[in-house]
């Protein structure tokens, strides 16, 4: 068909050569009815060639051009879907880790807040123990004196020694009686001083 057609349109290139001669002569508008037919039939054969060899090709490669930037634009916005979910992701990965090292720096205070409440406690109990041994020892010897005291005072009063029997018992008694007043005086102070 090719070289039928190449052959036509050289003819009919001829005979418009020819024909464009005697135009020059004549007006734009004085022909036949046979130039008008060839004419269309040029133009026809023009549409038929350049649909098969130029067009056709053309479209072939304006379709591939423009499938090829469609799939450029739906990878960039598959690209830019994954960017968001990846920047959504790491969103949420930052608050959780910033939310647990809140709450992992708040309970390591209250940590610390029990362990220095706890140590304080110790070292108050501590010291109202030694306070309180410190008190029943004073007591202790304050009336070891006082008993030494009575003694030498009975000792000059009555003006005879008493027994050592009787004297030990009546310090031991006194002794005694003084724990216990200590004893309870010491228990009623821990407990007016506990936290309520």
């Amino acid at each position: 068909m090719l070289p039928i057609s190449t052959i036509g349109l050289c003819v009919w290139t001829e005979v418009l050569a020819v024909e464009a001669e005697g135009a020059a002569e004549q007006g734009l508008f004085s022909g036949t009815f046979a130039d008008a037919l060839w004419t269309v039939m040029a133009f026809v054969v023009l549409l038929v060639v350049l649909g098969r060899l130029a067009w056709k090709p053309m479209l072939e490669r304006l379709k591939a051009r423009e499938l090829y930037i469609q799939q450029q634009i739906e990878a960039a916005n598959n690209a830019r879907q994954q960017a968001m979910n990846l920047l959504d992701e790491y969103k949420q990965q930052r608050t959780k880790i910033l939310k647990d090292a809140h709450d992992e720096a708040q309970q390591h205070q209250e940590e610390l807040l029990e362990r220095a409440g706890q140590e304080i406690r110790a070292i108050k109990q501590e010291a109202q123990d030694d306070i309180g041994y410190a008190r029943a020892r004073a007591l202790e010897q304050l009336w070891n004196e006082a008993g030494d005291m009575v003694l030498a005072l009975s000792r000059e009063v009555l003006g005879r020694e008493v027994a050592q029997d009787d004297n030990k018992h009546f310090i031991r008694d006194a002794i005694e009686q003084i724990r216990r007043d200590s004893t309870n005086s010491v228990r009623q102070q821990t407990d007016d001083n506990k936290p309520l």
